[in-house]
């Protein structure tokens, strides 16, 4: 049952996104699914969230989706930065909702993650802003 979100997720994120970014949310994805201090019971919505997680971000994918699931569609939300809000509270929002809402953190740890790692597109700028917000979700 959980499954399917995944392959949902995975449609969408192919449907959707470019192919870099598809490549980015597959790796994303990856870290979490390797994550071993993620919870079992919640990992397949992780790894859905992973997948999703640029979707309202970066693409015109309908705000639509998930209806049927609002706690991952609340974790979608919280992961989609609007574009007026500052960097810090934006990942302040994230940790606030750590209780409830712990895919959001898992997901945004893994997120960072991989644009920490990849090095040869990595500014300064990106990399203090990242290392920055690290601690908060921590």
């Amino acid at each position: 049952m959980e499954r399917e979100v995944v392959e949902y997720a995975d449609r969408l994120a192919r449907q959707y996104y470019d192919p870099e970014t598809f490549a980015h949310a597959l790796r994303v994805a990856d870290y979490v699914r390797e994550q071993p201090l993620i919870d079992d019971a919640m990992r397949d919505d992780c790894i859905a969230l992973a997948l999703m997680h640029d979707l309202w971000e970066d693409t015109d994918c309908p705000r639509g989706i998930l209806a049927d699931r609002a706690h991952l569609r609340a974790c979608l939300l919280l992961l989609t930065r609007s574009g007026g809000i500052p960097y810090m509270t934006y990942i302040r929002n994230i940790r606030a909702h750590a209780a409830d809402m712990p895919e959001a953190c898992w997901v945004k740890l893994a997120d960072m993650k991989d644009h920490l790692a990849l090095t040869e597109t990595l500014t300064d700028r990106l990399k203090e802003k990242y290392l920055q917000a690290l601690p908060c979700l921590l």
